[in-house]
């Protein structure tokens, strides 16, 4: 029983193995290829530590830039969780560095934008529009750097919104409920009478069907149990079946190719070779199943009589 279970594991390490794809995830990588990975980004980690202010400091970002190259060709190599988490951690870092060098941005420092020249200059340009005039002609000014954006500017107001409407709140008062007595409904109670008639009728339903399939004779499951017109009821037919299966008084054989229900003679539970010929599967059929099996087996009429649709309008005492 154990060489059964280990051969059975290791034919489905074999499958999940044969599914993987290795470019990405690999369990078996060279231990001294994932050891090398390791070491390579401890010392990248290292070497980004010690020379974290040259990174922050304000240059055209072309060492950040190499930094970041020497990492994606570095995770290239990474198949495993323990190098990913190193890779995680990195970046993490790269982020704080990148975060750092955005707050050091400063303006109107030396070598850099001279917000007073900008201003000089700005109103220089505004004012050639409208001589002799001490406002600026925003408008012209507008008209002549939008031609330097790359997308659509959008509409705003420089003094706030032009007008602000103030929402009317609704004042709901609440109207105490009055329950209607005769809308009330009793919940069903059932009594022991109710659930031994549905008994009766499963097993009157199981005895038919018996009946019918010991005078047809074997015949292929699918054609027995389905019926062309009703999805419903061929579930039902199934289910049915299923007792007759479970008393031993009916059975499947698969050995052709074709799943062949027959009648069989009750099992003997004393005889150890009954018990263990036994087996049990599970039984399910979708809409696009059964309309599949009855394309492939040209499936015009039912085996099983149609059953008449029971009422199943509630009552206040009986079983529904």
């Amino acid at each position: 029983m154990v060489l059964e279970r280990d051969h059975g594991l290791k034919e489905v390490t074999v499958y999940i193995d044969s599914q993987t794809n290795t470019n990405q995830y690999d369990p078996h990588q060279n231990e001294d290829e994932r050891r090398d990975i390791r070491n390579k980004y401890r010392i990248l980690s290292e070497k980004t530590q010690e020379t974290r202010k040259e990174l922050i400091a304000q240059d055209d970002g072309t060492k950040l830039y190499n930094t970041i190259a020497k990492t994606n060709v570095l995770f290239e190599s990474v198949k495993n969780p323990v190098e990913a988490v190193l890779d995680s951690r990195f970046v993490r870092t790269i982020a704080d560095i990148h975060k750092d060098k955005a707050k050091s941005v400063s303006f109107g420092a030396e070598n850099e934008v001279n917000l007073d020249e900008v201003v000089a200059k700005v109103v220089s340009f505004a004012n050639q529009a409208r001589e002799n005039s001490r406002y600026l002609d925003w408008e012209y000014v507008g008209q002549s750097a939008c031609t330097f954006g790359k997308r659509v500017r959008t509409m705003d107001f420089m003094l706030g919104a032009i007008g602000v409407q103030r929402k009317q709140i609704k004042r709901t008062q609440n109207v105490r409920v009055v329950k209607n007595k005769d809308d009330f409904v009793q919940v069903a109670t059932l009594q022991q009478e109710d659930i031994e008639k549905q008994e009766n009728e499963t097993a009157k339903c199981v005895n038919n069907i018996f009946n019918i399939l010991k005078e047809k004779g074997p015949m292929n499951y699918f054609k027995f149990v389905t019926n062309p017109t009703s999805f419903s009821q061929t579930v039902e037919n199934i289910f049915y079946v299923s007792f007759l299966a479970r008393r031993g008084i009916a059975g499947i054989d698969v050995s052709s190719g074709q799943p062949i229900i027959s009648v069989h003679q009750a099992v003997n539970v004393q005889r150890l070779e009954d018990v263990v010929a036994k087996k049990q599967i599970i039984m399910g059929i979708t809409i696009q199943e059964f309309n599949a099996i009855i394309d492939t087996y040209n499936i015009t009429s039912s085996t099983i009589p149609t059953r008449q649709k029971q009422s199943t309008v509630a009552s206040g005492s009986g079983w529904y």
